[in-house]
């Protein structure tokens, strides 16, 4: 982490209901002064592009195959001094890095402002992404009714029109019907989603799915997502708070290639 540079407390790890949110700017400047792989993270910068941190943030910032949260910032002294978040990254020094340009006066470091992410594209955000989860474990309900199915979990991704996951094997197309009915099964029962904080040691026995590359160091623990009574995900996303606020849940398609198959799916 660079000289004097802190990192940023992620409230909606804690707290993802909160669309606004009151804290302090730790320090602006303009993207083009970030070191090269900062810098990066913007696509297209111009010279009006600023960099914005803050002691906390509320917005979620882009991993773990969820987009980025949009929205704003207000100095709490002047709503006519406002700052358009357009991205948000982790930096390579930790911090949290709201891209976006400034209408009005910039903000100073110690300036109280008010967040506002973007309410109705968090909801989509979470709707799919959960989503992705209830498709996972209706994926590994069916491998466990299924002997010749030998599957491991891949990656995901929960971008609008592009929704998806992976597992390493063969999921033949004939099995698309099996998911979707799990899907709805699931949807049906409206399940609670919950978020817990377990050690490395709880979330290896209560989750579905651990990637052996990931740990907590002693003492930490790992953040994880329940849709109780179907399955739990180490997870670090945003949630809705039952399985009947994804909307509805469509298998798209089942596609394979070398040795992987991937599940799309899409929520109305």
């Amino acid at each position: 982490m660079a000289p004097g540079a802190t990192s940023t407390k992620l409230v909606y790890l804690h707290e993802d209901n909160l669309r606004e949110y009151a804290t302090k700017v730790a320090s602006v400047e303009p993207v083009s002064s970030l070191p090269e792989a900062d810098k990066a993270l913007l696509k297209n910068a111009t010279e009006d592009d600023h960099v914005v941190t803050t002691d906390e943030t509320i917005f979620y910032v882009q991993g773990g195959g969820q987009p980025t949260d949009t929205g704003s910032m207000t100095a709490e002294s002047s709503a006519d001094d406002a700052f358009a978040v357009v991205a948000v990254r982790k930096a390579s020094d930790g911090r949290v890095l709201h891209f976006g340009r400034f209408s009005g006066k910039p903000f100073t470091p110690g300036q109280a402002v008010k967040q506002a992410v973007d309410a109705e594209k968090r909801d989509l955000h979470s709707r799919i992404h959960d989503a992705g989860h209830i498709v996972g474990l209706a994926v590994r309900q069916v491998e466990a009714e299924t002997p010749e199915l030998k599957l491991e979990e891949s990656k995901a991704q929960h971008y609008p029109g592009a929704a998806h996951v992976e597992f390493i094997g063969s999921i033949d197309g004939k099995y698309k019907d099996a998911i979707q009915k799990k899907v709805d099964k699931m949807l049906e029962k409206d399940l609670p989603v919950k978020t817990f904080w377990w050690s490395e040691k709880e979330c290896r026995e209560k989750c579905v799915y651990v990637a052996p590359e990931m740990t907590a160091p002693e003492g930490e623990l790992l953040r994880a997502v329940d849709i109780v009574g179907a399955g739990a995900y180490p997870c670090g996303g945003t949630h809705v708070a039952s399985t009947k606020l994804c909307g509805s849940i469509t298998v798209r398609k089942i596609s394979r290639k070398n040795g992987a198959s991937r599940v799309s799916y899409e929520t109305k």
